[in-house]
């Protein structure tokens, strides 16, 4: 396989999993409301706003990543994304919450075990895009 198409491929694959999960926000905003409000680090204004607004960016993200438009910025901002969900999960596990962490619907988050999968996931998912853009320069 080429270093063009298998870059392309994880970027479908990225690009495929905030699909499926910006969907999932956005046919219901009110889960992922309660959702955010677990993470105990937003305020209830702040949180509705990113319920609604969130999941959008995300599908714009995930259509640029597979489609190639806009995507060296698509790029730049699912890094972020990702940085930043690491964050969230990451400090709800530190101060011991019980977190859902919205991601594809309801996802509670209260072993030590379900933090770690989660922030592997999301890490995982980051060094796919640092591979992506790599192979998108070798081009």
């Amino acid at each position: 396989m080429s270093l063009r198409i298998f870059s392309w491929v994880l970027y479908a694959v990225v690009g495929a999993f905030f699909a499926i999960a910006a969907t999932v926000k956005i046919v219901d905003p009110e889960a992922f409301l309660s959702s955010l409000l677990t993470y105990q680090v937003f305020p209830q204004g702040l949180a509705t706003v990113l319920a609604l607004f969130a999941p959008v960016l995300e599908l714009l993200v995930a259509i640029c990543l597979i489609t190639g438009i806009l995507r060296k910025g698509a790029t730049l901002l699912t890094v972020a994304m990702l940085a930043l969900f690491i964050a969230l999960v990451a400090q709800g596990m530190v101060r011991g919450l019980e977190m859902d962490c919205g991601c594809f619907g309801s996802n509670s988050l209260q072993t030590t075990a379900d933090y770690a999968l989660k922030i592997g996931q999301n890490i995982m998912l980051l060094g796919a895009m640092f591979v992506a853009r790599f192979l998108e320069d070798k081009k």
